[in-house]
């Protein structure tokens, strides 16, 4: 998740996360860091075996790392629906009693061309590949992405 790497300009230490630049305290110079899904679904400590679990930290993740983007359905108290646009993806976990249904959609010009069922571990998997090529490409997505990070 963390670690250490060099300031390219002063060869000070950095501390370095799950965003794409990092900057030295020392010289304020930045470094490029990519963000690998590997490391978010890690930090990202999903319990696929627990439902309630796994809906409250995903919503929470996606709540703060994403904002608009994320969109959260409840019944009550339990959330049943989280929704995640990130162009041309859409990912969808729905609640079904006590399981979760992991779905992808694909957009074309704003339209879903088929929507695909996959399980729960693949779905994760093609999600925070997702987030991580959506923070690569984004200084605003990878300072969000960092939020995500959870003990």
């Amino acid at each position: 998740m963390s670690g250490i790497t060099r300031c390219e300009s002063c060869g000070a230490p950095m501390q370095t996360t799950t965003v794409t630049a990092v900057g030295c305290v020392y010289c304020g110079a930045e470094v490029r860091v990519s963000v690998d899904s590997g490391q978010i679904a890690k930090g990202m400590a999903l319990d696929l075996a627990n439902a309630e679990a796994f809906m409250t930290k995903l919503s929470a993740a996606l709540t703060h790392g994403f904002g608009d983007r994320a969109k959260i359905q409840r019944e009550g108290s339990r959330i049943v629906l989280l929704e995640l646009h990130l162009d041309p993806d859409v990912f969808i976990a729905r609640r079904e009693y006590e399981t979760i249904i992991g779905q992808h959609k694909k957009l074309v010009r704003g339209i879903a061309l088929k929507t695909a069922t996959h399980p729960l571990d693949r779905w994760v998997e093609m999600l925070t590949t997702a987030i991580a090529v959506h923070a690569n490409s984004s200084a605003t997505a990878a300072q969000a992405l960092a939020q995500i990070r959870v003990q």
